[in-house]
């Protein structure tokens, strides 16, 4: 399998108690680039790993006999490019929940203080 193209994603950047993300003014915007599979059923089903691929191709054969029946595509869409889509970005990028394990671990031991409202 060929390691996917990074494609460019357009992200505000955040003021987080880590830190900005990106530079200057928290209200910039900053391109960042994630490995990410073409929004494809097998390029998804590709980029999952082999726990995944079963319960991805399953889900997918119901949404499609779905499909059949209603004559409506969108659930396989919704299914396909939003749902297992990014679960695929994130198993390619799993760097990307490093801080999202910091935040539920304060979060568990009752440091709230992340869940304030911030003015982006």
């Amino acid at each position: 399998m060929n390691a996917p193209k990074p494609s460019p994603v357009t992200m505000p950047t955040l003021s987080s108690p880590r830190g900005s993300v990106g530079m200057g003014d928290p209200r910039d915007v900053v391109t960042n680039y994630l490995r990410g599979p073409e929004k494809t059923p097998a390029a998804i089903r590709d980029a999952l790993d082999p726990a995944q691929r079963g319960q991805f191709e399953a889900e997918y054969r119901v949404a499609l006999a779905r499909a059949a029946e209603t004559l409506d595509l969108e659930p396989v869409l919704t299914l396909v490019q939003r749902t297992w889509w990014v679960r695929a970005v994130m198993n390619l990028n799993p760097e990307m929940l490093d801080g999202v394990a910091v935040d539920v671990n304060r979060v568990t031991a009752g440091d709230e203080s992340i869940l304030a409202d911030e003015d982006l």
